[in-house]
């Protein structure tokens, strides 16, 4: 594999994901955000959601377009508050990142399925977590980054979501649709145009396989 020229939005993603651990160590949650705003992205795509975005990250993928350096800690209570408070009435949550998965969250999503929120994961996939209560999962598998794909989610997920920059990356999602029976997207990488085209003409080659995903909050302005 092609090695690549890190070009993602966290300067130095080893140190923030050091820096995120010893928050945990310390006893909080570290947290890069939390705002209310549209999925973009995958089959739940238009819909009001509460983002909560976890700092660190298990892999460094060198086109991340997200920023994981922890920002501040907080324990399940606080978040759970803030998750209610900036929602307005909406019972959806995503939890996201870097990586979701390398926190504990089940103390939050404890607190936020008592109070009947519904509860989405955007995850690279290398850890279950079968007790979080999840609602939807989506993954995005980064074996061609170098990380292991738990088989949980064969089972468990509601979509696998497969960045796309080159022929090798749709050979990949092609051998990993074999895998598996759920929801089975394509996203073009954003720093690739070209990526576009390649994605279409998979699509169109395999209509059974595969639909398009397009990060459409990024189309319209919004976070």
């Amino acid at each position: 594999m092609e090695a690549r020229i890190y070009r993602g939005e966290t300067p130095d993603p080893a140190q923030a994901t050091r820096d995120a651990m010893a928050m945990v160590k310390a006893g909080r949650i570290p947290i890069v955000e939390l705002f209310y705003s549209l999925q973009g992205e995958g089959l739940r795509s238009g819909q009001a959601t509460v983002f909560v975005r976890s700092a660190g990250c298990n892999c460094d993928c060198w086109f991340c377009d997200t920023d994981f350096r922890v920002q501040r800690g907080c324990d399940p209570d606080e978040l759970a508050e803030e998750v209610e408070t900036i929602g307005r009435g909406c019972r959806w949550a995503c939890l996201t990142g870097g990586e979701p998965t390398i926190h504990d969250f089940a103390p939050l999503c404890d607190i936020l399925k008592g109070r009947g929120w519904q509860l989405q994961i955007e995850t690279n996939g290398t850890r279950a977590r079968p007790d979080w209560g999840l609602d939807h999962i989506t993954v995005s598998p980064k074996e061609r980054q170098g990380a292991r794909l738990d088989r949980w989610y064969y089972e468990n997920a509601a979509e696998f979501k497969y960045v796309i920059d080159d022929p090798d990356d749709l050979a990949y999602a092609l051998e990993s649709r074999r895998r598996h029976d759920k929801a089975a997207l394509l996203q073009p990488n954003a720093l690739n145009p070209a990526a576009v085209a390649l994605c279409t003409e998979a699509i169109l080659a395999h209509p059974q396989e595969f639909r398009l995903s397009l990060q459409t909050h990024k189309f319209i302005g919004v976070r």
